[in-house]
């Protein structure tokens, strides 16, 4: 569906600048779009290697199975029906790379464990709780340090950009705990058969 819109939106702007005799704005404004766009991948490129690679030493080092032993409760509350380590160890590798803010890191950890929690809900139609949670959790995890954000704060010339820092764990805390409040209103109503 995606897929029409932004093709949609894309034809809509060439037609609309073909009629407005506007061809070579349009055509400029594409180019240094996508130029744009490739520097600011390759910016966050290495965060992203960096951070990823402290998770893979985090790993192999039993450190993340340190913290899933000591967050044992705080994942029992939230997750009451999974089992599976492995899908747990994911999880707890996926919130902290969003609570250190390396989102986009953790993109590779979600997948993965949304992957074992689809095969332990028997790829059903419909997502199970602990899915739902977890989404809800990803998509609102607090950041002690937001550091894309900080990084495109700096390339942009702010003064100082890491004074996003209190505002974005205040509501990130707030909207983190209305998601579990939220998920944890609609676990108690019957799921679809």
């Amino acid at each position: 569906m995606m897929n029409y819109i932004w093709g949609f939106m894309l034809l809509l702007g060439i037609l609309f600048s073909f009629f407005n005799n506007k061809t070579a704005e349009f055509t400029d404004g594409l180019m240094t779009s996508c130029t744009e766009a490739v520097e600011f991948i390759i910016s966050l490129a290495g965060i992203m290697a960096v951070w990823s690679g402290l998770m893979k030493i985090a790993e192999e080092s039993g450190l993340i199975e340190k913290v899933s032993k000591a967050t044992m409760p705080l994942m029992s509350y939230l997750f009451p029906n999974e089992k599976n380590n492995q899908t747990i160890a994911m999880m707890i590798m996926s919130f902290m790379a969003n609570i250190f803010g390396a989102g986009n890191s953790a993109t590779v950890f979600s997948l993965k464990a949304m992957e074992l929690m689809d095969e332990e809900n028997n790829h059903s139609p419909y997502a199970s709780n602990a899915m739902c949670m977890f989404v809800a959790l990803t998509m609102s995890m607090i950041q002690l340090i937001p550091i894309t954000v900080i990084k495109i704060r700096s390339d942009l010339g702010s003064v100082s950009p890491e004074s996003i820092i209190v505002p974005s764990i205040l509501a990130g805390l707030i909207s983190m705990l209305v998601s579990v409040w939220v998920c944890k209103i609609f676990e108690r109503k019957p799921m679809h058969e």
